[in-house]
């Protein structure tokens, strides 16, 4: 019998790993297993790190790495060597790894060359487009895990696709039959537990006082445009950037209200073309990067959305705003075939016209509830300590 696990080790390094291992860390703690806490630093400015900890009652980090920026493959082998050290010194019984950023890489190879099993929160994602980074984290971590948590039917299907065929258990089973049948079930485990994200959103959504958060932003709920960009595709090629900043100012010329917190890599771009020391329309607001809370009450207070984070697609998904989609590809392609999202490439022209039509267009489109029930963390803890047990 395998021995039952007593430790738990969580690797996290950017935002929405942050808000995911918030509410996971706290099942743990409660079902009396430990965890400890390791931030990467890949994710270093105060608004898209430290604020998170705070605003999230996340408990400060058992480890913080500093990695910082750099190349991927530089990034990547930093936190290599560093997450390996941990593990060496914590010789936890599970790892737990989100996402599909360069921390979720590292700590999926790390802890498996060091045969420690991981569970992948958020598996099954796939835009199938291996140019991105992200593409390439998600399926080495997928790969390289004993549980697989999805978060819709439709990663699980892709998983399927990869050869995930015979283990595959619905989260409706587990709760069911009290996780039983993980004693008959072999590993790798496929569970869909729904999305992290949505349970918390939609508590959050509730305790906040959105009068205030708009008031301070000087906005009016659905009346304005929240923007958002981050991609490598979008910031590193200057033409993107270039084309969406262009294609904002000509929204903006409408006479509508965009609101667009900057990504510090974002920022940086902007000022090396010049674009924030340029006159900026008066309907353009150019912000700091805004904290958790914050953003949830700016997605559901929008009229829509122009993004090119995945996160964000789907968290105005949770709140019914529409969404521009300034890539080429989406990993939440429920959105697309059920009319939420809409792809528009880095092109002006279509950025444009997607934004208008998507403003002015009270369009009735049919919600469902793709991504769960609000109960996946709970179903996530609960897998983890029946799989612990057996």
């Amino acid at each position: 019998m395998p021995k039952i696990v007593n430790k738990i080790v969580n690797i996290v390094g950017a935002r929405p790993q942050f808000i995911k291992a918030s509410l996971i860390c706290k099942g743990l703690r409660e079902s009396n297993i430990e965890d400890v806490l390791v931030h990467t630093g890949q994710h270093y400015d105060f608004n898209m790190s430290d604020i998170f900890f705070q605003e999230l009652s996340l408990a400060q980090p058992d480890y913080h790495l500093g990695i910082g920026s750099g190349t991927h493959g530089e990034q990547t082998g930093k936190m290599l060597m560093e997450i390996e050290r941990v593990l060496f010194r914590e010789k936890p019984d599970y790892v737990l790894v989100y996402g599909d950023t360069n921390t979720t890489l590292a700590g999926a190879l790390a802890s498996s060359k060091l045969h420690i099993p991981v569970a992948h929160i958020e598996s099954g994602l796939r835009s199938y487009n291996k140019m991105m980074p992200e593409e390439i984290n998600r399926i080495v971590a997928d790969h390289t895990s004993s549980i697989l948590f999805c978060p819709s039917e439709t990663a699980v299907r892709n998983l399927q696709k990869e050869g995930f065929s015979s283990n595959i258990v619905n989260h409706g089973s587990l709760i069911d039959n009290a996780y039983r049948l993980l004693s008959t079930i072999y590993w790798p485990l496929v569970v869909n537990v729904g999305d992290v994200m949505f349970d918390l959103a939609i508590e959050v959504k509730n305790r906040v006082a959105e009068k205030e958060v708009l008031e301070r932003y000087g906005l009016e709920p659905k009346n304005f445009i929240l923007v958002t960009i981050h991609r490598a595709d979008n910031t590193e090629n200057k033409d993107n950037l270039r084309n969406i900043w262009d294609a904002l100012i000509e929204i903006v010329k409408k006479g509508i209200t965009v609101f667009f917190p900057v990504h510090p890599r974002t920022k940086k771009v902007l000022n090396e073309l010049n674009m924030l020391n340029k006159s900026i329309p008066e309907g353009l607001h150019i912000n700091e990067p805004v904290s958790y809370k914050e953003m949830i009450i700016l997605e559901s207070n929008a009229r829509i959305v122009i993004t090119d984070s995945g996160g964000v697609q789907k968290e105005s998904y949770f709140f019914k705003t529409p969404c521009i989609v300034p890539r080429k590809e989406t990993e939440w392609v429920e959105l697309l075939e059920n009319d939420w999202a809409i792809l528009a490439g880095a092109d002006k022209d279509r950025i444009i016209d997607a934004a208008l039509n998507s403003y002015y267009n009270n369009k009735i489109r049919d919600w469902k509830t793709f991504y769960g029930d609000g109960k996946a963390a709970e179903r996530i803890t609960n897998t983890l300590i029946s799989s612990l047990k057996r």
